[in-house]
């Protein structure tokens, strides 16, 4: 089964081209669900190794270019991703589906993009975020300030002082999971300033259950709070990302309209076996 690998800021993701349903016969042969599919390909010393994988489907509507069915590596669906949108952009792109400009259907609802410089760099419009709510947690009786808001999936965001000594693991995963956000969870990412137009930023990211070195939407959430806190003055902003990627965040004053522009690259293409099913 052919496929291809993309990472956009670090986010990898293992992409399959399924608009004439291949995977879905392969895991009928094989008897095994979709979840241990994703999981077992996603996996990093035994699989391929990725954030997560990425269907293309036929689209519901023909005037859009295709539908997506988006996976993390643990097998669970997600609305939206926001780097892994960049890079099926990219994908598609490169495979004649769609033009420099294309309209996609997700969970989340109708995506839109733009390839620039022949697919290096892919601005994408996200979906219209949830207004910011200040929200005070209680972690192992301490109080934690930060703010949620859902710019296609549910992100917590934590302003910080100094964001090298945050153990983004061992507290995202206590906020990940805090009654407050039951019954799905949330993303948690961990922000800095620096200067009137940047951010450092550091995520953790359900579905992966770890840190990543970048997360799209997260760093949508995240450009959105230090703006509207007063962190940041500039726009568009720009984050920086824990593998050291710059993601450029656009958007208007009400974030009625709300866009991510990075670099995307493909990694390489290659065939899938099924010795490890």
């Amino acid at each position: 089964m052919e496929f291809m690998k993309l990472q956009g800021s670090g986010n990898d993701f293992i992409i399959i081209d399924n608009r004439e349903g291949e995977v879905g016969r392969k895991l009928k042969e094989l008897n095994i669900s979709v979840e241990e599919f994703v999981r077992k390909v996603c996996a990093r010393r035994t699989g391929v190794g990725a954030d997560g994988l990425i269907l293309i489907e036929k689209p519901s509507n023909p005037s859009n270019n295709f539908r997506w069915e988006f996976f993390n590596a643990d097998g669970s669906v997600a609305e939206m991703c926001g780097n892994g949108s960049r890079c099926a952009i990219r994908f598609c792109y490169e495979k004649g589906i769609s033009g420099e400009r294309v309209k996609f259907e997700t969970l989340a609802g109708i995506i839109k993009g733009e390839v620039i410089d022949g697919g290096r760099r892919v601005k994408v419009q996200l979906t219209k975020p949830s207004l910011p709510e200040r929200k005070s947690l209680e972690i192992e009786g301490r109080r934690l300030e930060g703010f949620f808001i859902n710019t296609g999936v549910p992100h917590f965001v934590v302003p910080v002082k100094d964001l090298d000594s945050v153990d983004v693991i061992s507290l995202g995963r206590k906020i990940r999971f805090h009654k407050e956000f039951e019954p799905k969870g949330t993303n948690v990412n961990f922000i800095e300033g620096e200067g009137e137009g940047r951010i450092r930023i550091r995520t953790y990211e359900r579905g992966v259950e770890g840190e990543t070195l970048a997360c799209g939407t997260g760093a949508t959430a995240s450009a959105i709070i230090a703006y509207s806190s007063g962190m940041v003055k500039n726009k568009p902003v720009e984050v920086v990302t824990r593998g050291g990627e710059t993601l450029y965040i656009h958007f208007d004053d009400r974030f009625e309209e709300v866009f991510l522009e990075g670099s995307v690259y493909k990694v390489y293409e290659g065939l899938l076996f099924f010795e490890i099913f």
